[in-house]
């Protein structure tokens, strides 16, 4: 039998929010290419679509990495933690995500400092449509620093050497029949 997934915390709404939000710029970028596609058989101009669907791009490819990690979505080292024993795994586990923690750790900060930059200049977009650059980069320092802390959370379990909610996630799927992608 499985352990049960925890209940819902504070890092998981915001985590989920996130996701809503990467979400709704994915259908915001349908939506401004369905108009550009439209724009062009019409007399009708849509200035700095390319500009929007950009920002929206980087907006949900940045805002979904809390909730991707958190659910194992992003590619581990899978295959090499079940090769070794349990010791050699949780050290393996810890070295891996100590790394990823740094990593995430100082994409944040300089995210946050560049986007503090741009505030702090005024410096404004190059394209069609003229809007304060820190704008946009927010919804980058946003979903990089919930990917920080949903690597911490899992890092904090595994040195208290409980399971990564990550691998509780897949061993639910596992259990219940869904082998997609484990083959």
């Amino acid at each position: 039998m499985t352990t049960p997934l925890p209940d819902k915390r504070w890092l998981d709404r915001w985590l989920d929010f996130c996701a809503v939000l990467g979400a709704l710029c994915i259908l915001a970028v349908c939506i401004v290419m369905i108009a550009m596609s439209i724009s062009r058989e019409t007399t009708i101009t849509l200035k700095g679509g390319d500009d929007i669907v950009a920002w929206l791009c980087a907006a949900s490819a940045f805002l979904v990495l809390g909730q991707t990690f958190q659910h194992g979505g992003i590619v581990r080292v899978e295959m090499l933690l079940e090769a070794v024993g349990p010791r050699r795994r949780w050290m393996l586990e810890l070295l891996s995500l100590s790394i990823c923690l740094l990593f995430a750790g100082y994409a944040s900060w300089a995210l946050g400092t560049f986007a503090w930059q741009s505030w702090d200049i005024g410096d404004v977009s190059q394209g069609q449509i003229v809007i304060p650059l820190w704008i946009p980069q927010s919804f980058a320092v946003i979903g990089a620093v919930g990917f920080l802390l949903a690597v911490a959370d899992e890092w904090l379990r595994v040195v208290r050497h409980q399971k990564p909610r990550y691998q509780l996630a897949q061993e639910a799927k596992l259990a219940s029949g869904d082998f997609g992608e484990t083959i």
